[in-house]
């Protein structure tokens, strides 16, 4: 748009605001030289599955906020995960059942907000979100895919299919629903408590082992678009992946499968810990470089070292400060 068809269109707008003769109508806007920022295309679950058929591994990561979305977007990870796993991680819960489900959306929120790059958001469904009903899991479902356009999928844990009917149905249920879903298998931390604790699965009795390749067939059957699978033998990992159509995304997996998923804060080392599970690649530890500019900053406070006059302090006219003082001491303020 020229600079002329701009002052008409200034003074156009002008008019209609003045004489009540908006009446509903559109007026393009005109800026002055800057032009609206161009977003990086979110990438879509076909494009997703494209990358799958041409034998290229995805990535995924979690994230729990706008910073830690920004730093997974500006890697151009192919998928973005609010896992529940943010509980313990980021809020200082023990389990992941503790998790309030509203407190859960705002995270989403926070990490959809994000725009820097083009990482295809899932969200987990937390625990307490779906396992009352169909109807009411089926209403929280909705409730987090309104939340933003910038969500894709959603991911549920789902346990063994002999066992396991009513979240079997609950998946097959939204996938009718044209709501993406993401199955999740094997060591489920929902359901650590009923699977005796964080344990492997599928690596004592092949019947366990077959249990889960008919739990991940029957996921793909009723309409995932992709399954997770967790903890167990990479061999077994990697025959369900071979036998399966739909991207088979990986933790404690081996690299038998589809793509790799890993929690944001064991790999990037962002708080203290004794014990990482066996499956995780520390790739940095942040913490070990924050701690030393925390301990040096306190150090400069009480050192009068920060701020320093001049180079983090800001100036006033002498006569300006003169004449605040004296305004308060006439007064007796």
């Amino acid at each position: 748009m020229n600079s002329m068809n701009c002052t008409r269109n200034i003074l156009f707008n002008s008019y209609l605001l003045r004489s009540n003769a908006w009446n509903g109508m559109v007026v393009a806007r005109c800026y002055s030289s800057q032009g609206l920022k161009k977003l990086p295309a979110q990438y879509t679950i076909h494009d997703i599955k494209k990358k799958y058929s041409q034998g290229i591994p995805l990535s995924m990561v979690t994230a729990y906020d706008y910073i830690t979305a920004s730093w997974v977007n500006q890697a151009r990870c192919d998928l973005l995960l609010v896992g529940d796993s943010l509980a313990m991680t980021s809020l200082g819960y023990t389990s992941t059942t503790e998790l309030p489900f509203d407190e859960f959306k705002y995270h989403v929120k926070s990490v959809c907000r994000n725009q820097d790059g083009p990482s295809l958001v899932v969200s987990d469904m937390p625990f307490g979100s779906f396992e009352a009903s169909i109807p009411l899991g089926i209403s929280n479902a909705i409730e987090l895919m309104k939340l933003s356009p910038r969500l894709t999928s959603l991911k549920v844990e789902v346990g063994p299919l002999a066992q396991d009917e009513y979240t079997m149905e609950f998946v097959k249920q939204l996938c009718s629903r044209g709501i993406p879903v993401m199955g999740h298998i094997g060591l489920t931390p929902q359901r650590a408590n009923s699977l005796g604790g964080f344990k492997v699965q599928g690596n004592k009795d092949p019947m366990d082992a077959v249990e889960l390749y008919k739990t991940a067939k029957k996921l793909q059957e009723i309409g995932c678009w992709s399954i997770v699978i967790e903890a167990m033998p990479h061999k077994v990992a990697a025959y369900i992946t071979q036998n399966l159509s739909i991207p088979v995304i990986g933790i404690g997996a081996g690299n038998g499968t589809s793509g790799q998923v890993l929690v944001l804060s064991d790999m990037l080392g962002l708080q203290p810990t004794d014990h990482l599970p066996k499956f995780v690649n520390k790739y940095h530890s942040i913490l070990d470089e924050v701690r030393p500019s925390l301990e040096q900053y306190k150090n400069d406070v009480e050192s009068y070292k920060f701020p320093e006059t001049g180079l983090h302090t800001f100036n006033i006219k002498d006569e300006i400060y003169d004449e605040f003082v004296q305004i308060i001491e006439r007064n007796n303020l």
